[in-house]
């Protein structure tokens, strides 16, 4: 890169910031940025979440939640005293319904239906999946019984994994969350971009604080191997494309592909 160059965040940055003195509907005059998008086009509205066929392997999740063993400020804070433990099927529900589950409905004045996320932050568009990595033997660990090796996406409606992939190499059991620019794009244009990286950070925040209430050992990474995090689920990195992942234990992450994904 040239001493001179703008550097591509802060082009991204400039080319979509907002300003007082153009409505935020109005697009700047640079060939980069698509000149002729409609937000917020009806007839182009993006699927709230993923579909797969039905006819996929399909566990179905806890609705019944353990309860919370450490007041929230505690949490939050770093001084709640928890007992450590192991993941099981429960505490796993509890995880994903909480930071990703759909937690309410109402009806759009176009007849639809608007769904809500337990943790979002981008104008209700959740422009996230997450999906569980299980490796082959995951020793004493109760997901090792109850939810079969392999890559389960999370469906936020029906609250259950639907099986997408062989089982990872790693160690530990992994939950990998990708972003899908288009559905913030449909509103935001460009600058949707961004609020994958919000909803990330939002959705994150609260899916570690469970951990930790729970004693559930829960390590983030956002460096990673992004070509190979994103064949394990299947995303092709351009309409999807991985944000980050967390270990849900110790040892290496359940990131490694040893096959194919849906």
């Amino acid at each position: 890169m040239a001493p001179d160059a703008e550097r591509p965040t802060h082009l991204l940055h400039r080319l979509t910031c907002y300003s007082h003195e153009r409505e935020w509907t109005e697009v700047p005059d640079d060939d980069r940025l698509v000149q002729d998008l409609v937000p917020n086009d009806v007839g182009r509205r993006p699927a709230w979440y993923k579909a797969y066929d039905e006819d996929l392997a399909r566990t179905l999740l806890p609705q019944e939640l353990p309860a919370a063993t450490a007041p929230a400020t505690t949490v939050l804070t770093g001084t709640a005293e928890v007992t450590g433990a192991r993941l099981d099927l429960a505490g796993l529900a509890r995880l994903l319904f909480l930071s990703s589950g759909v937690t309410r409905r109402t009806e759009r004045p176009d007849g639809g239906t608007m769904l809500f996320r337990a943790a979002g932050s981008a104008g209700a568009r959740f422009p996230l999946e997450l999906y569980v990595a299980v490796p082959r033997g995951v020793d004493g660990d109760v997901l090792a019984g109850d939810v079969a090796p392999g890559v389960h996406w999370y469906d936020p409606e029906a609250h259950a994994l639907v099986t997408v992939g062989p089982p990872p190499s790693g160690d530990a059991p992994t939950l990998v969350v990708t972003g899908i620019p288009w559905r913030t794009g449909w509103r935001y244009r460009e600058r949707g971009f961004r609020h994958v990286y919000w909803d990330a950070g939002t959705m994150l925040a609260q899916l570690l604080a469970l951990a930790d209430g729970a004693g559930v050992p829960a390590h983030l990474f956002t460096t990673f191997a992004d070509r190979e995090v994103a064949a394990l689920v299947g995303a092709d990195g351009v309409r999807e494309f991985p944000v980050a992942i967390v270990a849900l234990g110790p040892g290496a992450p359940g990131v490694h592909p040893t096959g194919d994904a849906l």
